[in-house]
Protein backbone atom coordinates (compact mmCIF):
# COMPACT_ATOMS: atom_id res chain seq x y z
CA UNK A 1 0.00 0.00 0.00
CA UNK A 2 1.28 3.38 -0.78
CA UNK A 3 1.19 6.19 1.70
CA UNK A 4 -1.09 8.36 -0.43
CA UNK A 5 -3.92 5.87 -0.47
CA UNK A 6 -6.45 6.16 2.22
CA UNK A 7 -6.91 3.58 4.88
CA UNK A 8 -9.68 0.99 4.69
CA UNK A 9 -11.74 2.68 7.38
CA UNK A 10 -12.52 5.87 5.45
CA UNK A 11 -13.55 3.77 2.40
CA UNK A 12 -16.06 1.85 4.50
CA UNK A 13 -17.33 5.02 6.10
CA UNK A 14 -17.71 6.64 2.72
CA UNK A 15 -19.57 3.62 1.30
CA UNK A 16 -22.18 3.37 4.03
CA UNK A 17 -23.66 6.86 3.57
CA UNK A 18 -23.89 6.24 -0.19
CA UNK A 19 -25.87 3.04 0.44
CA UNK A 20 -28.11 4.77 2.96
CA UNK A 21 -28.78 7.64 0.55
CA UNK A 22 -29.73 5.14 -2.14
CA UNK A 23 -31.90 3.29 0.35
CA UNK A 24 -33.58 6.54 1.48
CA UNK A 25 -34.19 7.49 -2.16
CA UNK A 26 -35.82 4.12 -2.81
CA UNK A 27 -37.98 4.43 0.32
CA UNK A 28 -39.11 7.87 -0.77
CA UNK A 29 -39.97 6.47 -4.19
CA UNK A 30 -41.86 3.56 -2.56
CA UNK A 31 -43.79 5.97 -0.36
CA UNK A 32 -44.61 8.10 -3.39
CA UNK A 33 -45.89 5.04 -5.28
CA UNK A 34 -47.88 3.87 -2.24
CA UNK A 35 -49.47 7.31 -1.85
CA UNK A 36 -50.35 7.31 -5.56
CA UNK A 37 -51.86 3.84 -5.25
CA UNK A 38 -53.92 4.92 -2.23
CA UNK A 39 -55.19 7.97 -4.16
CA UNK A 40 -56.11 5.74 -7.10
CA UNK A 41 -57.98 3.36 -4.76
CA UNK A 42 -59.90 6.30 -3.22
CA UNK A 43 -60.68 7.69 -6.69
CA UNK A 44 -61.96 4.28 -7.78
CA UNK A 45 -64.18 3.94 -4.72
CA UNK A 46 -65.55 7.45 -5.33
CA UNK A 47 -66.20 6.53 -8.96
CA UNK A 48 -68.06 3.39 -7.94
CA UNK A 49 -70.20 5.37 -5.48
CA UNK A 50 -70.90 8.02 -8.15
CA UNK A 51 -71.91 5.36 -10.69
CA UNK A 52 -74.35 3.77 -8.22
CA UNK A 53 -75.83 7.21 -7.40
CA UNK A 54 -76.08 8.17 -11.08
CA UNK A 55 -77.83 4.91 -11.93
CA UNK A 56 -80.35 5.46 -9.14
CA UNK A 57 -80.95 9.04 -10.28
CA UNK A 58 -81.39 7.89 -13.88
CA UNK A 59 -83.91 5.26 -12.85
CA UNK A 60 -85.78 7.78 -10.71
CA UNK A 61 -85.82 10.32 -13.53
CA UNK A 62 -87.07 7.72 -16.02
CA UNK A 63 -89.82 6.63 -13.61
CA UNK A 64 -90.78 10.21 -12.89
CA UNK A 65 -90.99 11.01 -16.61
CA UNK A 66 -93.16 7.95 -17.24
CA UNK A 67 -95.48 8.94 -14.39
CA UNK A 68 -95.74 12.49 -15.71
CA UNK A 69 -96.83 11.09 -19.06
CA UNK A 70 -99.40 8.83 -17.37
CA UNK A 71 -101.01 11.58 -15.30
CA UNK A 72 -103.17 12.95 -18.15
CA UNK A 73 -104.42 9.40 -18.78
CA UNK A 74 -105.40 9.03 -15.13
CA UNK A 75 -107.08 12.45 -15.25
CA UNK A 76 -109.10 11.62 -18.33
CA UNK A 77 -110.15 8.27 -16.91
CA UNK A 78 -111.30 9.93 -13.66
CA UNK A 79 -113.17 12.57 -15.67
CA UNK A 80 -114.91 9.91 -17.75
CA UNK A 81 -115.97 8.10 -14.57
CA UNK A 82 -117.61 11.31 -13.31
CA UNK A 83 -120.00 11.29 -16.27
CA UNK A 84 -121.45 7.80 -15.99
CA UNK A 85 -124.82 7.82 -17.75
CA UNK A 86 -128.06 7.04 -15.94
CA UNK A 87 -129.22 3.59 -17.07
CA UNK A 88 -132.50 3.41 -15.17
CA UNK A 89 -134.55 4.45 -18.20
CA UNK A 90 -132.97 1.94 -20.56
CA UNK A 91 -134.61 -1.34 -21.51
CA UNK A 92 -133.57 -4.28 -19.29
CA UNK A 93 -131.17 -5.83 -21.81
CA UNK A 94 -129.43 -2.53 -22.62
CA UNK A 95 -129.26 -1.64 -18.93
CA UNK A 96 -127.52 -4.97 -18.12
CA UNK A 97 -124.99 -4.41 -20.90
CA UNK A 98 -124.22 -0.90 -19.58
CA UNK A 99 -123.99 -2.09 -15.98
CA UNK A 100 -121.57 -4.86 -16.98
CA UNK A 101 -119.48 -2.33 -18.85
CA UNK A 102 -119.53 0.01 -15.84
CA UNK A 103 -118.52 -2.85 -13.54
CA UNK A 104 -115.51 -3.44 -15.76
CA UNK A 105 -114.63 0.27 -15.82
CA UNK A 106 -114.85 0.47 -12.03
CA UNK A 107 -112.57 -2.58 -11.80
CA UNK A 108 -110.05 -0.82 -14.06
CA UNK A 109 -110.30 2.28 -11.86
CA UNK A 110 -109.65 0.15 -8.78
CA UNK A 111 -106.60 -1.38 -10.45
CA UNK A 112 -105.26 2.07 -11.36
CA UNK A 113 -105.77 3.25 -7.77
CA UNK A 114 -104.06 0.16 -6.33
CA UNK A 115 -101.15 0.49 -8.73
CA UNK A 116 -100.73 4.19 -7.94
CA UNK A 117 -100.74 3.47 -4.22
CA UNK A 118 -98.27 0.60 -4.55
CA UNK A 119 -95.70 2.78 -6.34
CA UNK A 120 -96.13 5.74 -3.99
CA UNK A 121 -98.25 7.91 -6.29
CA UNK A 122 -100.88 9.89 -4.37
CA UNK A 123 -103.44 12.56 -5.17
CA UNK A 124 -102.77 15.87 -3.45
CA UNK A 125 -105.50 16.72 -0.93
CA UNK A 126 -107.61 19.67 -2.01
CA UNK A 127 -109.65 20.30 1.11
CA UNK A 128 -109.03 23.37 3.23
CA UNK A 129 -106.73 26.33 2.73
CA UNK A 130 -104.61 26.98 -0.31
CA UNK A 131 -101.02 25.72 -0.04
CA UNK A 132 -98.77 27.18 -2.78
CA UNK A 133 -96.35 24.26 -2.44
CA UNK A 134 -99.13 21.79 -3.33
CA UNK A 135 -101.71 23.82 -5.24
CA UNK A 136 -101.78 26.08 -8.27
CA UNK A 137 -104.48 28.77 -8.21
CA UNK A 138 -106.20 29.00 -11.59
CA UNK A 139 -108.67 31.74 -10.63
CA UNK A 140 -110.78 33.16 -7.83
CA UNK A 141 -114.55 33.27 -7.44
CA UNK A 142 -116.74 35.17 -5.06
CA UNK A 143 -118.44 32.52 -2.92
CA UNK A 144 -120.68 33.55 -0.04
CA UNK A 145 -119.76 31.96 3.27
CA UNK A 146 -116.30 30.80 2.15
CA UNK A 147 -113.21 32.44 3.66
CA UNK A 148 -110.85 34.07 1.21
CA UNK A 149 -108.12 31.72 0.01
CA UNK A 150 -109.95 28.43 0.57
CA UNK A 151 -110.24 25.93 -2.22
CA UNK A 152 -113.75 25.83 -3.66
CA UNK A 153 -113.23 23.70 -6.75
CA UNK A 154 -110.64 21.42 -8.34
CA UNK A 155 -109.79 21.94 -11.99
CA UNK A 156 -107.20 19.12 -12.16
CA UNK A 157 -105.93 16.71 -9.54
CA UNK A 158 -102.42 17.18 -8.26
CA UNK A 159 -100.07 14.28 -7.74
CA UNK A 160 -97.21 13.49 -5.35
CA UNK A 161 -94.73 10.67 -5.77
CA UNK A 162 -92.99 9.56 -2.57
CA UNK A 163 -93.75 12.96 -1.06
CA UNK A 164 -92.43 14.97 -4.03
CA UNK A 165 -94.94 17.07 -5.98
CA UNK A 166 -95.05 15.86 -9.57
CA UNK A 167 -97.84 18.23 -10.53
CA UNK A 168 -99.63 20.67 -8.24
CA UNK A 169 -103.41 20.48 -7.93
CA UNK A 170 -105.04 23.15 -10.09
CA UNK A 171 -107.71 24.81 -8.01
CA UNK A 172 -110.13 27.71 -7.88
CA UNK A 173 -110.09 29.78 -4.71
CA UNK A 174 -112.74 31.73 -2.84
CA UNK A 175 -112.36 35.48 -3.16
Amino acid sequence: MDSTSSSPEPILEQGIPAVEEKKDGQCAKCEEYLAGWKRAQADYQNLQRDVVRDRAESATFANQRLLMELLPVLDQFALAMKFIPDTTTLPEESRRVWENWLTGMRAVQTLWDQLAQSIGLERIPVVGPFDPSMHEAMSEEVIEGQPTGTIVRVVADGWCWHGKVLRPARVILAK
